[in-house]
């Protein structure tokens, strides 16, 4: 169960690191935002609704908001503390309630705990976070979101592989949407020109796109758009209105509401951080 499967971003509130940690301040705890507890040493026990279990090195917890976080030191505990929200890649508000409360049930089904099948990647990035703390003006706060994204993508339920199970093949029509996608997103495509090229009708589309890939077609075009967005403005000194053009956007003011939206920091702030 891969978390990362849907169109929204985790954007990065705060981060703290506690290093060799006897005692939680409060043994229970319920935050507005979600938390992600990643384990460098050490273990505690908690509690997130009904599920219980324990945590250690190379565990992370994630407990979404609203719920009774209960927590215990087991021995003495080093861990990242962090606060994030999730941000949609589209305009569709009701969208992304249903892809966060997606992400709850699938977090509660594997009692909160997860693990990364990438160990030395999790360690890179949790590095990067705690040599470069989050300051509200700093220029790294792009690359401090794009350290939290990388965990995120990488984080799995802990549910055990089940060896007689074969791997699901993938959808050779959704591979070839994709490619389409990929060539063509550009432009003016639309999906039901795309489900059209493909000959299917453009629920079945979405149906099969969604069960492949985990997003529909749509978020998976826009996060391919905002990718080259990104590219562009770090890479070159085109106006926004030409790279609307190029990453497929009506205009430039269609473009910076998208794009601020998606990533918290307008396209000229994004472009004036990550210049060198």
């Amino acid at each position: 169960m891969n978390l990362s499967s849907s169109g929204i971003i985790p954007q990065l509130l705060h981060h703290n690191f506690w290093d060799h940690k006897t005692k939680f301040q409060f043994n229970v705890d319920i935050y507005e935002y979600w938390v992600l507890f990643a384990v460098e040493g050490g273990s505690f026990s908690y509690r997130i609704g009904e599920a219980e279990g324990i945590a250690k090195m190379g565990d992370v917890i994630v407990c979404p908001p609203e719920l009774s976080f209960h927590r215990s030191v087991i021995h003495t505990l080093s861990f990242h503390f962090i606060g994030f929200s999730f941000q949609s890649v589209s305009d569709d508000h009701g969208k992304q309630k249903e892809e966060e409360e997606s992400v709850r049930l699938r977090l509660a089904a594997s009692s909160y705990k997860l693990t990364i099948n990438q160990r030395e990647r999790l360690a890179d990035n949790l590095r990067f976070l705690k040599e470069h703390p989050e300051r509200e003006t700093s220029p790294k706060r792009h690359w401090q979101n794009h350290a939290l994204s990388d965990i995120w993508r990488y984080c799995q339920s802990t549910e055990p592989p089940t060896s007689d199970k074969a791997v699901p093949p993938k959808d050779p029509l959704i591979e070839q949407a994709k490619l389409f996608i990929e060539q063509n997103g550009f432009g003016e495509l639309s999906m039901l020109e795309l489900a059209a090229e493909l000959g299917i009708s453009p629920v079945q589309l979405s149906r099969r796109f969604s069960k492949s890939e985990g997003m529909n077609p749509s978020h998976y075009l826009a996060l391919l758009r905002l990718e080259k967005v990104k590219e562009l403005l770090m890479d070159t000194d085109l106006p926004l209105e030409k790279i609307a053009v190029a990453c497929g956007y009506s205009n430039g003011f269609y473009l910076s509401r998208v794009f601020t939206k998606a990533l918290k920091t307008s396209p000229s702030a994004y472009r004036k951080m990550n210049r060198v």
